[in-house]
């Protein structure tokens, strides 16, 4: 039986926390597991947890600030109330 191979999120290897930076997860956890023999789950726990602090930073989408965003959804409630009017008023009578 092998000894068991301890790892903490510090003792990365520099190749590893470069694959993380640059977004290739499955990379990196294979080559952890290349590197250091762990198991795929206990690879991937590793990789899971540095990859909050070493992954790519998603941009923040805009809200209602967005130009037109919050202006298309007043326009496109005002045309539907239009038409349902006219639909009622012309064609239901």
């Amino acid at each position: 039986m092998q000894p068991e191979v301890i790892v903490t999120e510090s003792e990365l290897p520099k190749d590893v926390i470069r694959a993380i930076e640059d977004g290739r997860k499955i990379e990196a956890i294979k080559m952890l597991q290349e590197s250091t023999g762990l198991g795929l789950a206990n690879a991937k726990v590793l990789i899971d947890r540095a990859w909050r602090a070493h992954g790519p930073k998603k941009p923040q989408t805009p809200g209602l600030t967005e130009v037109g965003g919050s202006g298309k959804l007043v326009g496109s409630l005002v045309a539907v109330s239009i038409l349902a009017g006219a639909y009622y008023f012309y064609l239901a009578n």
